[in-house]
């Protein structure tokens, strides 16, 4: 495959993990905001309802996960694209991505993966899978972009 496809097909992948994410995270703050004892609710004092304390986290979830798609994973995109557009033609999935990039990817699964283990309030839980979610949506846009730049060409 060529160096503009490598870019789409990196960008399909964040893309789809994250919309994963932000539909889970989503989907455990609802749950959360009808729970009599989540934070949600504790809140509701604040916030005058629990939907509304729901649609404050699920505001703070995007905004972190936009922060950290604009400041944190660009730079991994433009990391990833720099290796993918230095390598010559035709690229292999070995090849493709470094062994860094692997163990990155890895471990954020395992993290994900701890997190159900680990004693955290479901609404919380949301905000992050928000966050992390909506990152990764941004940096999928971001491969997008990148991939529609580069000459024709480059391509071939």
């Amino acid at each position: 495959m060529n160096h503009r496809a490598w870019i789409v097909i990196s960008g399909f992948i964040w893309f789809f993990m994250g919309a994963f994410l932000l539909y889970k995270g989503l989907l455990l703050i609802t749950q959360a905001a009808f729970q009599v004892g989540s934070l949600c609710y504790q809140l509701q004092g604040i916030f005058k309802t629990p939907q509304q304390a729901a649609t404050i986290f699920m505001a703070i979830g995007l905004l972190l996960g936009f922060l950290k798609g604009r400041f944190v994973l660009a730079k991994t995109v433009k990391r990833v694209v720099n290796r993918i557009t230095s390598l010559p033609l035709p690229i292999r999935l070995k090849d493709a991505y470094s062994p860094a990039y692997w163990i990155l990817i890895g471990s954020m699964m395992l993290l994900g993966m701890t997190f159900r283990f680990l004693p955290i309030p479901v609404d919380l839980r949301g905000v992050i899978d928000i966050a992390i979610g909506s990152a990764l949506i941004n940096g999928a846009m971001l491969y997008f972009r990148m991939a529609k730049s580069i000459p024709r060409a480059a391509t071939n």
